[in-house]
């Protein structure tokens, strides 16, 4: 193997260096790695592979076994520059990565191939220092160096998922080092690499961090992400903006229309029409109702005469208008009675 080992080494191909350590199986080991780990594209079963091996899946699990152990043997021994480049990525990086969510700089090491992120597993899972993560209800799947705890991650995600349940509120990383006492001399790779791998938590596009089932982070319908884009813009925006805005964010595959987004705003409470197209959410302290009907709230809760300097700065907080639109409806409106240097509301 070792002109192989010299050629693979050269070019830098962590898929040539997989295709030479082969070397060291026989036919059927290679038939059992290429089809558990889709190396020609395709995952396989063991029961698949025993039957065309005419083998029981417990014996193409222990072929599986005892191949990796070989390749694993190999791999330290001859490779062992590739080896630590793999390690010090993985250090890099916190510890953890989501398996569906292989980094770049894991690719680069494989290479352009088809199935690079299969050759990655297959690296991964014959390097001793590395363990698998499988999916379960709290973790997604995902590989972990083994000097970091799996059931220390799992407390980590607990603690946060804690706090989300009782605050109800998004975090950055660093104000959730901050708010949860425990966190705070952690490193931030390692938290974002916990809140990655979480089935739970999930890191929004602007990287506030939040529950999986919040709209507010993690948008599904386009009603949700209608909230999101408001949210996120902290302002009111014309359905023409927030058309645009989602389509930027690209939260799925999902082609969505101003039509769709303007039906959407007009039937969702949590949105109001404060001008011509302009929506804002009714959590900010925005109201129904037409100019007149701003001000006749207004008036009719206030004590005393209300200059019209204070009337127009409080119908601005609840309706995009111009001045001037305020003023016009003071003055013809008869249910707005001018008192000195003030309106109240009269009913008539």
């Amino acid at each position: 193997m070792t002109d192989e080992k010299i050629e693979s080494r050269g070019r830098g191909d962590l898929v040539k260096i997989i295709n030479a350590l082969s070397k060291v199986l026989n036919e059927k080991e290679k038939r059992v790695i290429a089809g558990r780990f889709g190396l020609s594209g395709r995952k396989e079963t063991l029961s698949a592979i025993g039957r065309e091996l005419h083998l029981s899946r417990e014996r193409i699990r222990q072929i599986e076994k005892n191949s990796l152990r070989k390749l694993s043997n190999a791999f330290m021994k001859n490779y062992q520059d590739v080896t630590s480049k793999i390690l010090e990525a993985f250090e890099n990086l916190g510890g953890v990565i989501v398996d569906d969510e292989i980094p770049e700089v894991f690719l680069r090491l494989a290479g352009d191939h088809k199935f690079a992120r299969n050759y990655l597993r297959l690296a991964f899972s014959i390097i001793s220092r590395i363990e698998k993560i499988d999916e379960s209800a709290d973790l997604k799947n995902g590989w972990i160096l083994k000097n970091v705890s799996k059931p220390g991650i799992l407390s980590i995600c607990k603690k946060m998922i804690g706090y989300f349940e009782k605050e109800k509120l998004p975090q950055n990383i660093s104000d959730l080092k901050k708010e949860i006492d425990s966190l705070t001399k952690l490193d931030e790779k390692f938290l974002a690499g916990c809140v990655a791998i979480s089935a739970e938590i999930i890191t929004a596009k602007n990287g506030m961090i939040g529950l999986k089932r919040w709209p507010s982070v993690n948008p599904r319908n386009v009603r949700d992400k209608i909230y999101y884009v408001l949210k996120n813009a902290g302002k009111p925006l014309h359905f023409v903006e927030i058309t645009a805005a989602i389509a930027e964010s690209r939260f799925d595959q999902k082609k969505v229309v101003r039509a769709t987004v303007h039906n959407e705003l007009i039937a969702d409470r949590r949105f109001v029409l404060i001008g011509r197209g302009i929506y804002a959410l009714r959590e900010w302290g925005y109201s129904d109702g037409t100019v007149y009907e701003v001000i006749k709230n207004i008036l009719s809760n206030a004590k005393s005469p209300m200059p019209v300097s204070e009337i127009i700065e409080l119908v601005s907080k609840s309706r995009k208008v111009k001045r001037n639109t305020i003023v016009i409806n003071l003055q013809t409106k008869k249910e707005f009675k001018r008192v000195g240097s003030g309106y109240i509301y009269q009913k008539l």
